[in-house]
């Protein structure tokens, strides 16, 4: 008979947490069943990713066939998403949907250093995406990252997308976005309009994104041209899939948030704009033991503290909370 895993038991053969075991099946890299309200990794699902995480390594194409795309994560729409997530509704737990990966294992983290609180699973979904299933209330909570100059400009996105529905918005941090270029800028990239020159080859973030939000709104308002910028249309869905690019030399440029490139000595940035990084869910949440818990854990000083340990991140005035009123 075939084994048969538990997360936990993938998570151990691997190496790796059990909260990376569900973001893998929740991208798609992994194969799953599931058995009632528990999910099952068959030996065979477990190969067939191993056999596939090797097959992407450098050196491992075979033949003539192309490259593997830079993308991390499989792309879906928010209505597939949602589809996704409806199983973990049955549960106990909580659903936060976000891209901001490297937060949330930090809230995960501070969570479960308290008995009380709620298994908090997170949905991997983009800005857009991650409201839409708010709005539907197939998610809990959604942490998003827009532009944000100023305070309200987050607030007015988010309010855009969340019509009619009163909100808690729990500012974490704001944020350093910008273009993530080879060490030493040998393509001379200083800003957004250098994107247009035919030498440069960019790889963008996906549609819904923040990232994306911005950088589309950049080109409306100066009148840039999408098809001018070589390479605009071809995505990426993750902060470190647009490094790897660059630092791969598949592409000359890429935009994301520019703590990562602490861990990518081979790159530098170019700053753009702040961002604010916003943990959103239901006013009506507000009352709730769970959330208590979990705003309990952004306002402590740990929580806070570990944020500093990305490069930019400011907790001075994280776990303020803004009320918007639908």
């Amino acid at each position: 008979m075939e084994k048969i895993f538990t997360a936990q038991e993938v998570a151990d053969r691997l190496k790796i947490k059990k909260a990376t075991v569900y973001e893998l099946i929740k991208r798609g890299e992994l194969n799953a069943t599931k058995i009632g309200r528990q999910i099952r990794i068959s030996q065979e699902q477990l190969d067939q990713y191993l056999q596939g995480s090797a097959d992407s390594l450098p050196g491992n194409n075979k033949g003539s066939q192309p490259p593997i795309p830079v993308s991390d994560i499989p792309p879906f729409t928010a209505v597939s998403a949602i589809r996704q997530t409806d199983y973990l509704l049955n549960t106990n737990g909580l659903i936060i949907s976000s891209q901001e990966s490297r937060v949330v294992e930090l809230l995960l983290s501070q969570l479960d250093k308290n008995p009380e609180s709620l298994p908090m699973l997170h949905s991997y979904m983009n800005e857009y995406n991650s409201l839409y299933s708010l709005y539907y209330e197939k998610t809990h909570m959604a942490l998003t990252c827009f532009f944000s100059d100023k305070k309200e400009q987050s607030l007015n996105q988010i309010k855009n997308l969340m019509p009619g529905k009163e909100l808690a918005v729990v500012f974490i941090s704001q944020l350093s976005c910008g273009l993530y270029v080879k060490k030493g800028n040998p393509k001379n990239i200083r800003s957004i309009k250098d994107l247009l020159r035919p030498d440069i080859r960019f790889l963008n973030r996906e549609p819904g994104s923040g990232y994306r939000i911005f950088l589309d709104s950049c080109f409306i308002k100066n009148n840039f041209q999408k098809k001018a910028a070589a390479g605009y249309q071809k995505e990426c869905l993750s902060h470190m899939s647009a490094a790897n690019a660059v630092a791969s030399d598949a592409a000359d440029g890429s935009i994301g948030d520019l703590s990562l490139l602490m861990s990518y000595p081979q790159l530098e940035p170019v700053p753009l704009a702040k961002f604010s990084l916003d943990l959103v869910f239901l006013k009506s949440y507000l009352n709730n033991s769970a959330v208590s818990l979990i705003l309990e854990a952004v306002n402590s000083r740990e929580f806070k503290n570990s944020l500093l340990s990305f490069h930019g991140y400011n907790p001075t005035d994280t776990g303020h909370c803004t009320i918007i009123n639908g």
